[in-house]
């Protein structure tokens, strides 16, 4: 590994966009990367440096460190710690100085990120420490990405780019010093608000020095719009029970709770209780109805397959529309084929008439694919969207199921204890 140092090119203004193009990170016989670690000797900056890296980590760490299969290629960049840091630590990558900008201006890249870290790119005058004039949303799930972040024109007219790796937040810690009488709080308002605040901390008046640390709570934010129910009851399916299992017969899909097939095509092992699979030769095809998305969701689920060439295939239509629109395929296979991989994708809110699973290219009846947990996934939480409604609707399927339990079991019966039958 190498600490990625200071640009060859010093501090030289970008002129064009794809100066800021960098796969390689200085990587021997690579072309220039004009991104570095942050400066910190002249005054207050990052905690953490990134280091060059190559040949990634394995599938089994990167699903239990990032929560996701796929890993990076090539050269790439990694910050980390093996101990708790404080919440505002980070590792930032700033670019060299930019030129004026005109029009909007696109940052792409794809990252990995650990539970509670957070990634973001700001914008800055060049050597503001952690001062910015601008950043983006912060990005905790969804990994690998690609983020494509926007940088509004007018954000600055010379600055910086940085990307930056933050631990937590909530934390405003500082010394202070009083005379008798004044107080010093922590407030927090909206932008150009002036003295009109949306929350403040306890005043301080003694103690001096301090330090102060003031937990600044998490604003309060509307709640989220909710699936709808019958989206929910349509396509979350993990094979155990639920309306998807109407859509196997017929199918040519199965269900299993166990290996399938032979040790070397066959699938090994279930993910979580009963999965689907299917035996070639041909395509098979899952399809789940029409269902709405009023809010873009997270479309997650895990496949299994152990033959080279064989694929599975996900397919959307929209309501009204005759155009199948294909939107995953899965890659070819790696040098560990038999485990469970994990994937996700995006659907945007709307209308549509079906989500197709369909494994292609199962040359014969020895070529296996499984799927399994199947759900819709809150893209920028990474928790589900659809708990509340699975669970209200499975409580009221038991108490009409109680009730009609009930009914057909119902008798009246006599003084003796015997039954008693009207008939009229």
């Amino acid at each position: 590994m190498a600490i990625i140092a200071a640009s060859v090119l010093g501090q030289f203004k970008i002129s064009y966009p794809s100066d800021l193009r960098c796969e390689s990170f200085d990587a021997l016989l690579t072309p220039t990367c004009r991104w570095r670690n942050e400066w910190t000797t002249c005054g207050p900056g990052d905690e953490l440096d990134w280091v060059r890296a190559k040949n990634s980590w394995g599938i089994r760490e990167g699903r239990t460190i990032f929560g996701t299969n796929k890993t990076a290629s090539g050269y790439y960049i990694i910050s980390g710690t093996m101990k708790k840091l404080h919440p505002e630590y980070s590792a930032m990558l700033v670019s060299d100085p930019l030129q004026c900008q005109e029009g909007d201006g696109l940052v792409t890249f794809l990252y990995w990120t650990s539970p509670s870290v957070k990634i973001r790119t700001c914008v800055r005058k060049p050597g503001a420490g952690k001062i910015y004039e601008w950043c983006s949303k912060d990005y905790t799930t969804g990994d690998p990405g690609p983020a494509s972040i926007v940088i509004p024109e007018n954000s600055l007219n010379e600055k910086e780019n940085i990307a930056a790796r933050f631990i937590g937040d909530g934390l405003v810690t500082f010394l202070y010093w009083t005379s008798p009488s004044v107080k010093i709080r922590t407030c927090v308002r909206k932008p150009g608000a002036g003295k009109i605040y949306e929350w403040c901390s306890k005043d301080y008046t003694t103690g001096d020095p301090g330090p102060a640390s003031i937990v600044i709570p998490v604003p309060h934010v509307e709640p989220l719009m909710e699936l709808p129910k019958e989206t929910c009851e349509t396509i979350v399916c993990t094979f155990d029970h639920g309306r998807c299992l109407e859509t196997i017969n017929g199918s040519g899909w199965k269900i299993a709770d166990d290996a399938v097939g032979n040790y070397h095509t066959g699938i090994r092992k279930a993910l979580e209780g009963h999965y689907a699979y299917v035996r070639g030769p041909g395509t098979r095809t899952l399809s789940f109805g029409k269902f709405k998305i009023n809010r873009e969701a997270e479309l997650e689920f895990c496949f299994y397959r152990a033959v080279r060439r064989a694929r599975l295939a996900i397919y959307l239509t929209w309501d009204e529309s005759e155009n199948r629109t294909k939107i995953f395929e899965s890659n070819e296979i790696d040098s560990n084929p038999h485990e469970w991989i994990c994937d996700g994708i995006r659907l945007s809110d709307g209308d549509y008439d079906s989500v197709e699973f369909a494994a292609e290219k199962l040359s014969n009846e020895y070529s296996y694919i499984g799927i399994d947990q199947i759900g819709l996934t809150d893209p920028l939480r990474g928790i589900s969207m659809c708990t509340k409604q699975l669970e209200n609707a499975s409580q009221m399927r038991a108490i009409i199921r109680a009730e009609h339990e009930s009914d057909a079991s119902g008798e009246l019966f006599n003084s003796n204890g015997l039954p008693l039958y009207i008939s009229l």
